[in-house]
């Protein structure tokens, strides 16, 4: 089995790397919306200088960043890479080919813990050959970094249960990191935490009195706290105001009811051309102001169009976990990964996944629920925010592990009948 996984591993890694150095259209032609901003973040964030943003404040500085509009996790990690090898985007994209090979051995793990070793290396093949998680690894976005996160604190939560009192602690405490780590680089990810903390003491094994409960509690959530506050402190010192993580979530409330990018441009003051040098102080309002702004505009046309808003909410749910629209991908990668994904992800992760719930056993119910639970979490994202299908990339680890599962435990009955006919036949 374990020539088996380091077969595996060796493929994943290998055909991220050939997305990494040979798939057109991944080079700088990629570097655009939101990896624009993030790639100029980290070089401010490296350099120590101020970042200019499109908002009031024209030329901010902060040693942790100057910009507050994304959450600042993933700049960190392009500074990382970059002070490691330079301004190199093909450097980004080699990290993450190994970043993600990292997290298909995750997969593994995780399916091993709930469903048995056979399961556990059916999911981390399945998960070595989706596309989707080989072509993210190849532009400047969080969701190869996230994915790790999440799935590493998925593993080491469903570790702890095997562990003794002492261990269990300290597995709780480095999941809670990845945990804080995983919301500095995708904020939506904070609603993961109430059901984690759900699972933990009344899902995966009986309550463990109030006492235990406040031990385990605190060991998660102590170090996502640690993780998260010097980025609030950072905002508050910049904006004087509190804000948790960043100041994008208004824009993606507005653009999830009822705003358009024409709109959001209207508001920013910005003209339909403009020069990247232009944009500097254009905009009126501060970030948290702009903000603030966004929200109120979101929550009018929800007071003004209460049943269309009702109405659209089945909508964005299959446009984020039943759509295959692969931004930034260009059309000819974007019409092969929605080939693929009409029988990966539509007939094979989610078809299987939902069929698990009638077929695992009681033990297994009781682990995988942890990942129904973080599948279930998600879906605040389209319902309160405006959603795409890359946003559900953190949370494939969950579908996938629960597919290879329900895989095996079809075979397992099948196997049992087969058995079970074999002796009929022979008494």
């Amino acid at each position: 089995m374990r020539r088996l996984l380091t077969l595996v591993v060796i493929f994943a890694l290998t055909l991220r790397l050939v997305n990494a150095f040979f798939i057109p259209g991944q080079g700088g032609d990629l570097i655009v919306s939101d990896m624009k901003g993030y790639d100029r973040a980290a070089i401010a964030l490296l350099e120590q200088k101020p970042l200019g943003v499109h908002t009031a404040e024209r030329y901010l500085f902060h040693p942790l960043g100057s910009d507050t509009y994304h959450p600042p996790g993933y700049y960190y990690f392009l500074a990382g890479v970059y002070a490691a090898a330079g301004h190199s985007h093909m450097a980004v994209r080699v990290t993450q080919a190994f970043v993600d090979t990292l997290t298909c051995l995750l997969i593994y793990l995780v399916g091993k813990e709930i469903f048995g070793e056979a399961a556990g290396l059916l999911a981390a093949t399945l998960a070595a050959v989706y596309p989707p998680l080989i072509f993210y690894t190849g532009v400047l976005l969080t969701e190869s970094v996230t994915t790790f996160l999440l799935t590493g604190a998925t593993w080491l939560l469903l570790r702890c249960l095997h562990t003794r009192r002492r261990a269990r602690y300290v597995l709780l405490t480095i999941a809670g990191l990845l945990l804080g780590l995983s919301i500095v680089t995708r904020s939506a990810l904070l609603t993961t935490v109430p059901v984690v903390l759900f699972w933990l003491l009344s899902v995966a094994e009986r309550w463990p009195g109030w006492s235990l409960a406040m031990r385990y509690a605190l060991s998660l959530l102590m170090p996502i706290i640690l993780v998260i506050a010097p980025i609030t402190i950072r905002n508050y010192q910049i904006h004087g105001q509190f804000i948790p993580i960043s100041t994008n979530g208004g824009v993606n409330f507005f653009l999830g009811h009822g705003g358009s990018e024409r709109l959001k441009n209207t508001v920013r003051n910005l003209p339909e051309a403009w020069a990247e040098g232009e944009i500097i102080g254009i905009s009126s309002r501060t970030q948290p102001e702009e903000e603030a702004y966004f929200y109120q505009l979101g929550w009018e046309y929800i007071r003004g169009h209460a049943l269309p808003t009702l109405r659209s909410l089945p909508g964005k749910l299959r446009n984020m976990y039943w759509a295959s629209d692969y931004w930034p991908a260009s059309d000819a990668q974007a019409k092969i990964l929605r080939s693929i994904d009409l029988v990966f992800w539509r007939f094979v992760f989610l078809s299987l996944s939902l069929l698990g719930l009638l077929l695992f056993r009681s033990q297994e119910q009781r682990r995988a629920a942890l990942l129904y639970l973080l599948i279930l979490s998600t879906a605040a994202i389209p319902l309160i925010f405006w959603a795409q299908p890359r946003f559900r990339m953190p949370i494939v680890p969950c579908f996938v592990t629960l597919a290879a599962g329900t895989a095996y435990a079809l075979y397992r009955r099948f196997t049992q009948k087969v058995e079970l006919t074999l002796e009929g036949i022979a008494s």
